[in-house]
């Protein structure tokens, strides 16, 4: 073979690798950053940025290959695991290797995510920074190909600083800032938001139908005839009824169509009013909405089971739509309380014939779970949403006999025991919030919530369940440790100290500080 062919393997893997690092910092940020527009970052940008990460490393492992083989730089294992012991240019061959170390320690924190606290992750994740600066310096100085490494390293380290600095400058900005606010879910005791209110977008009720007992779909389109705002599967729009009232109801419409908004409700008998007045409503009506967002985004996988429960359809359908669309693996198990009140069910079992099982409650009894999770592979996706008891009996059907698959639920209400983390107190103490953008100072008394105080001061605060499920409420920490008391995190985020959803959670330091 060649012995120049080596050596030109590790150029060409060490740029590509380079390149795509830096391709995936610059992702990274502007994810981060929200460049990219308001919406909540959804699984397939997300699944592009580990990509991206993954290729790279895929391109350093030929570059040190390449480097392993070649005879004339003279480069063997002990060199790349140790820095500074390189006869090659020691102190450029150092900053590579430095940056390797960094790199596995990035990639080990994000396979083990889930089992980790999720600051130990943000912390290690940092680091990607001071990868893109080592290995912007190992490029320059390291190998031959100086002029292309020189210009490409000045567009890059321009993106990346720009991009940084925005990120510090402006924050993350999650669930809504001004514009785009979520409202109270109660229908009393708090002030109502008409259809012209700030953020919210005036729509035309344009048609409803009743795709089952008890269901109304009602489309929706933009009052001045504009396309609406994008959206992807499980997102959610917040509804401002004329009344004032504003509830929140996934879109199960087509993500494809600009032009139309669809939503089904459920009315309940003795809810809060939202869904009666929903199904009150006259086509050619005017009313407005808010988002959309998405907090049950659809991640990349090869295999996907769906589990549904009455109305809990609805954020369901068009995931199921876009899974079948690009060829993946499904199934879907819907329950209901009869075959007349399952909202679009022949929909459903036009798109997926055999891998959709319904079981009418009347006729079939409950959903087998135990069954539709074996019938799945491992790592699956499992999403689910629908009533409460659904949602805990598959929790617990999945950690006790199926850990490898991957669940994802969006709730109607807050689970019966929210988490707690050992040793929380069981009693509610006084502490101080301090909103930060405002200079203000509040004192949070151990019998009222956080999200009552914050509201004296900042009244357009957003928030909806108020119950600790939604994540509309959701704000960022500066200083402080919280309680987390809420169901949003999972058990491996209930560490953090980035957020805090304040309409239940308090917190465990005198003082937290929030962006506010």
């Amino acid at each position: 073979m060649d012995s120049q062919l080596w050596w030109y393997l590790a150029r060409v893997g060490g740029l590509t690798s380079w390149w795509l690092l830096s391709a995936t910092v610059v992702w990274g940020l502007l994810l981060s950053t929200r460049v990219l527009g308001p919406k909540a970052v959804s699984g397939r940008l997300l699944d592009l940025h580990r990509f991206l990460s993954g290729l790279s490393l895929v391109f350093l492992t030929v570059h040190l290959l390449g480097l392993l083989a070649d005879s004339w730089v003279d480069i063997g294992l002990i060199q790349i695991l140790f820095p500074f012991t390189s006869d090659y240019r020691p102190v450029a061959v150092a900053w590579g290797v430095i940056a390797l170390y960094l790199l596995a320690a990035i990639q080990a924190t994000s396979l083990l995510k889930s089992r980790i606290p999720h600051r130990w992750w943000r912390y290690v994740h940092t680091s990607t920074f001071a990868i893109f600066v080592l290995t912007t310096v190992h490029a320059l100085t390291a190998g031959t190909d100086e002029g292309t490494v020189r210009w490409t390293a000045l567009v890059l380290v321009a993106a990346v600083a720009f991009l940084a600095i925005y990120r510090l400058l402006i924050g993350r900005r999650t669930g809504g800032g001004r514009g785009d606010k979520p409202a109270a879910s109660g229908d009393a005791a708090k002030p109502p938001v008409r259809g012209d209110a700030p953020g919210s977008r005036p729509v035309v009720v344009q048609a409803l139908r009743k795709p089952a007992d008890g269901v109304v779909a009602v489309e929706l389109a933009a009052a001045d005839g504009a396309p609406l705002p994008a959206w992807e599967p499980g997102a959610h729009v917040d509804l401002v009824l004329p009344s004032g009232l504003i509830r929140q109801y996934s879109l199960c419409g087509d993500p494809a169509d600009p032009d139309t908004y669809r939503i089904g409700v459920l009315h309940v008998e003795d809810g809060r009013g939202g869904s009666a007045e929903v199904h009150a409503l006259r086509a050619g009506q005017r009313i407005a909405v808010r988002g959309p967002r998405n907090r049950f985004p659809l991640v990349l996988a090869d295999h996907y089971l769906f589990i549904a429960g009455g109305i809990g359809i609805t954020p369901i359908l068009p995931m199921v739509r876009a899974v079948a669309a690009a060829g993946r693996e499904w199934r879907l198990v819907y329950g209901g309380r009869s075959r007349a009140t399952m909202a679009f069910a022949d929909e459903l079992l036009a798109l997926g014939g055999d891998r959709v099982r319904l079981v009418p409650e009347d006729s079939d009894g409950l959903p087998d779970l135990a069954a539709a999770l074996a019938d799945t592979a491992r790592g699956a996706a499992v999403y689910a949403c629908g009533p409460e008891p659904l949602l805990t009996a598959l929790e617990k059907t999945i950690a006790a006999d199926f850990p490898d698959r991957h669940l994802h639920i969006e709730r109607f209400s807050a689970p019966r025991t929210a988490p707690q983390k050992p040793g929380a107190p069981a009693v509610a103490g006084e502490f101080t919030v301090a909103l930060r953008r405002s200079g203000r100072v509040l004192l949070v008394p151990a019998d009222r919530t956080l999200l009552e105080v914050i509201r004296e001061a900042v009244p357009d605060v957003p928030s909806s369940c108020e119950e600790g499920f939604c994540g509309s409420c959701e704000l960022r920490v500066l200083d402080g440790a919280p309680d987390h008391r809420d169901t949003v995190l999972s058990a491996g985020e209930r560490d953090r100290r980035d957020v805090i959803y304040p309409c239940v959670s308090r917190a465990r330091s005198r003082t937290l500080s929030v962006d506010l």
